[in-house]
């Protein structure tokens, strides 16, 4: 950039001068040659003047000058001419300066010489007696004037280049430098042009926006690794249990008695473990959005009713009642997500309930949201653990969760399928007073 500044510097520098220079020297010269033809145009006038007074004798009278004076007859020919025998000079009649005396009374031509560098001016006055009085003058051409001062100014345009090549390389030294010194680690300390400023606010939004992605990045490395090793855990516990009772089985040395509490200990297991890989499956396709579904218009409260009555047999061991509150409120989703989504919140609501408590449904709709709330009066959920409670396998109380068969990635899914619908959770809890959940579904589709 530094000598590309340096080079249309001297460029632009020496270009001007050059045009300059040809510019003066021609208005010079246009100036100057109409400063001669006003003079050649009076001289002739008055020389025109005395001959009309005095006559050819007065011609004879002049002596030296440096004007070509000619005295043409009518016919063309040649009476007088101060620097040449008139004998030797053809007929005049054909010049164009001549024959526009000879129709207007006044006549103009300028001849130039065969190398080009000299030209003459002629003006011609026609007298009253008919004849051609012609005034002439030599004059040098803008090439022979430029060649002659060649030598000074190429000496000018030298000094000239010399001095803007040193200049030239100080500014763009100067012009260059703050653009080197850009410290492009802060960007936003910079003190600098100010076109450069949108360039640099736009290097300062792209280093936050890739160190946020690289935040991004590590702690959803982060996560995948805790899942790896959650679901590693999750799977190996209720595999273990299923082994330990199958090889005590193996062996049929236990009462049959024991033997059928261990078969119902091994189908819970494995109830437990078919949760486990279908909520893992489901998450999985809602972290990829591979879902296989078409969207659809779902009635939240309808939906809210088969899944409550679906949940009955498990309220009823805990005596908890369920209610369904508000009224239609239709959305456009998938149904199978929002399924999985009202089913785990109100499962959970029963799971974590006291005894003869209560989980209450409740769905509102307005012009532009649907809300769907689940609220119980079960056990609640302490500060520290509301932030995290929606994270995969995160429990509150990992042994009471045990013992309600919880796979700790319920609300992940609800999670995961309320930013699949572009919808909202809010969650309130006390402790020992009961939870609330609300989900805001947009209604655009």
């Amino acid at each position: 950039m530094n000598k590309k500044i340096f080079r249309f510097t001297c460029f632009t520098t020496l270009f001007a001068l050059v045009a300059s220079a040809v510019f003066i020297i021609g208005i010079l010269f246009d100036t100057f040659e109409n400063q001669i033809l006003t003079e050649v145009e009076s001289e002739a006038g008055y020389i025109a003047q005395a001959v009309e007074n005095e006559g050819v004798s007065f011609l004879k009278s002049l002596g030296d000058t440096d004007r070509r004076i000619t005295l043409i007859d009518h016919d063309g020919t040649v009476v007088f001419d101060n620097r040449a025998d008139t004998l030797s000079l053809d007929n005049h009649s054909q010049r164009d300066e001549i024959k526009q005396a000879m129709e207007t009374g006044k006549g103009m031509s300028v001849r130039y010489s065969k190398t080009l560098t000299e030209k003459t001016l002629y003006y011609a006055i026609k007298l009253s007696d008919g004849s051609i009085l012609r005034v002439s003058t030599n004059q040098y051409t803008v090439f022979t004037i430029v060649m002659g001062l060649l030598q000074p100014i190429l000496l000018i345009l030298s000094a000239v280049l010399i001095i803007t090549a040193v200049l030239s390389s100080k500014v763009s030294k100067s012009i260059v430098k703050p653009i080197n010194d850009l410290d492009l680690e802060n960007p936003e300390n910079n003190e600098t042009y100010e076109e450069l400023t949108p360039l640099l606010k736009k290097i300062s939004d792209q280093k936050h926006t890739i160190s946020k992605q690289i935040t991004e990045l590590s702690k959803r490395d982060e996560m995948r690794r805790e899942f790896t090793a959650n679901v590693s855990h999750e799977l190996k516990t209720p595999l273990t249990s299923i082994s330990g009772f199958a090889e005590l089985m193996k062996n049929g040395d236990i009462p049959q008695e024991t033997a059928a509490d261990f078969s119902k200990s091994i189908y819970d297991e494995t109830q437990r473990l078919i949760s486990l890989v279908n909520d893992i499956i489901e998450l999985s396709e809602l972290d990829e959005k591979n879902i296989p579904l078409e969207m659809e218009a779902v009635d939240l409260y309808e939906l809210s009713a088969e899944i409550l009555d679906r949940l009955k047999s498990e309220s009823a061991k805990k005596n908890i009642s369920l209610n369904l509150i508000g009224s239609g409120a239709e959305i456009y989703g998938v149904r199978k997500i929002i399924d999985e989504m009202i089913y785990n919140l109100c499962d959970n609501a029963i799971k974590y309930n006291k005894e003869n408590g209560t989980v209450d449904v409740i769905v509102n709709d307005t012009d532009k949201t649907a809300y769907l709330t689940v609220r119980d009066t079960g056990i609640g959920i302490g500060a520290e653990h509301r932030a995290r409670v929606f994270e995969r396998f995160y429990r509150v109380d990992k042994s009471r969760s045990k013992q309600v068969g919880g796979t700790g990635l319920g609300l992940a899914i609800v999670k995961h399928g309320a930013i699949y619908h572009g919808a909202e959770i809010t969650l309130k809890s006390a402790e020992g007073k009961g939870t609330s959940v609300t989900v805001a579904f947009g209604k655009n589709r």
